[in-house]
């Protein structure tokens, strides 16, 4: 019987499936041999592999974009970057808050050298254009500030503004919207990006004070370093005019220098802090925030309304002036510092200059400093006057008691507003010591000038009372006449010669 071979059955013909070869695909995707969607104006595969998309071949094949937001991902323990959101976007995203000591033991993010790159790329995007504007401002020298790179450890620091640092700089809606918006502006404003880093390293160097001095001298030593670079670009860029897209940025600049400006003081130590140290032109510059904010509200005007600050610039507009400083009420001064302060019932906030000052003061009498209530102290700051900054500047006790009594309101306020609180304990303590030396303490100097009260113009006061100091020696005493040491006495309208400690 013949065996039976069965027939293994052949597979069907396979056909290959009809498709239509298409032309119009983006140039990098035919650059990389990869098939287009040919989506507008960008394809999905060059938004997913973060360069520039163009059809025409008028821009650099394969060209990193700049217009990708950078997200990190702290929960996962790594950094991404995400080029498929949008900028305006990016501002609407908010990360985790994490534990400071864990950041010194643990780094928050682990990047790898190609996130890193595209970071310092974007900062330098437009490095030829920066270097022709500073040779055009006539600001040659000013390109190798520029000339910095972006490291690993940069993206650390910018994580730890994002989650802890920028809690701390303001109310919870400014704090939201600084989250969201100041470090992606960061990443393309290299004046903006070197002012973060240095206010987190100070922030570093606060919060490392009680563990080891060398950290916390490293801390501020790395940030005075940043801090310097971005002054010197950021007075580069507003020498010269100012482009509609740096105004969001100049904005953010400002409101960290002047953050950093209060929480930067040398020495912890009182006996080294003005007013008892020796005296340095640069002392009371940290008291200039109110002259700098009002320059930068003019030049960037978060008010506006394409503006990211637009819902934050309209709730808190500092040169608007609210009814109690435009018509002071007198009967709110109680009568000893009515009499103090020489403040009289038909007087305002320019015929006296202490005026303005003791009703900041009195307006947190009743209030403790916290995330929500900021504004209110920072009046003090923001509508103090040039006269009054002179009077500072010549250690005139009334001035100084003033600033002594703002500054025990913001000691007792919430631990985690460092950059007011840090600055109010050392400083405050100063003037306590420097008042007690040279008057008795607070309420000797108010009853001298009780005493000589009768009759004696502001004027001859002022000068009565800084002679009784020579009874406890004249170690420390130096004249000051118009013109000289350390004060416009010009602004001031003291045309007399006086005497002052120093």
């Amino acid at each position: 019987m013949p065996s039976v071979v069965p027939r293994v059955p052949s597979p069907p013909e396979r056909k290959r499936k009809a498709h239509v070869k298409s032309r119009k695909g983006c140039c990098n995707c035919k650059l990389r041999r990869v098939k287009c969607d040919e989506g507008k104006p960008k394809c999905k595969k060059c938004v997913l592999y973060g360069v520039s998309c163009d059809y025409d071949g008028s821009k650099a094949s394969l060209d990193l974009s700049a217009e990708g937001a950078f997200q990190i991902d702290l929960a996962r323990g790594e950094a991404t970057v995400d080029f498929a959101v949008a900028p305006e976007q990016a501002c609407a995203k908010t990360t985790t808050l994490m534990n400071y000591s864990a950041a010194l033991q643990k780094p928050p993010v682990s990047l790898n050298n190609v996130a890193t790159a595209m970071v310092h790329h974007s900062l330098h995007d437009t490095a030829p254009s920066r270097a022709d504007g500073f040779v055009m401002a006539g600001l040659p020298h000013m390109h190798r500030y520029s000339a910095w790179t972006f490291k690993e450890s940069d993206m650390e620091i910018i994580s730890r503004f994002q989650t802890r640092t920028v809690s701390t700089i303001g109310s919870k809606q400014a704090t939201s919207t600084y989250r969201d918006c100041i470090a992606h502006l960061a990443f393309t404003h290299p004046f903006l990006m070197h002012m973060v880093l240095s206010l987190t390293l100070l922030h570093d160097a606060h919060l490392t004070t009680t563990h080891t001095s060398n950290l916390s001298l490293s801390f501020q030593k790395a940030s005075l370093t940043h801090w310097n670079t971005a002054t010197k670009l950021f007075n580069a860029l507003l020498s010269r005019p100012i482009a509609p897209s740096h105004r969001d940025a100049i904005w953010a600049t400002g409101a960290l220098l002047g953050t950093a400006s209060m929480a930067y003081i040398e020495s912890s130590d009182p006996e080294h802090a003005w007013p008892l140290k020796p005296p340095d032109p640069n002392d009371l510059n940290w008291l200039k925030l109110s002259e700098g904010k009002r320059a930068v509200w003019q030049i960037a005007d978060p008010s506006r309304p394409d503006s990211m600050f637009y819902a934050l610039g309209k709730s808190v507009n500092h040169l608007q002036q609210p009814d109690w400083v435009v018509t002071p009420d007198f009967a709110s001064v109680p009568e000893r510092l009515a009499r103090l302060f020489d403040i009289k019932p038909d007087d305002t906030v320019t015929s006296n200059i202490y005026y303005l000052p003791l009703l900041c003061v009195q307006r947190t009498k009743l209030l403790t400093l916290t995330h929500e209530l900021v504004l209110p102290f920072i009046r003090f700051l923001l509508y103090m006057t040039p006269e009054f900054r002179a009077l500072l500047e010549l250690k005139d006790p009334r001035a100084m008691l003033l600033l002594l009594w703002w500054f025990r309101r913001v000691e007792d306020g919430h631990a985690d507003l460092w950059w007011m609180t840090r600055r109010a304990k050392i400083e405050g303590r100063a003037i306590e010591i420097w008042l007690g030396r040279w008057y008795g303490g607070e309420e000797g100097l108010m009853q001298m000038f009780e005493r000589v009260r009768g009759g004696v113009g502001e004027m001859w006061i002022s000068i009565l009372g800084l002679l009784g100091t020579i009874r406890r020696g004249v170690d420390g005493v130096s004249w000051v006449g118009e013109g000289e040491g350390g004060g416009d006495l010009g602004a001031v309208s003291m045309s007399c010669w006086i005497f002052v400690p120093s």
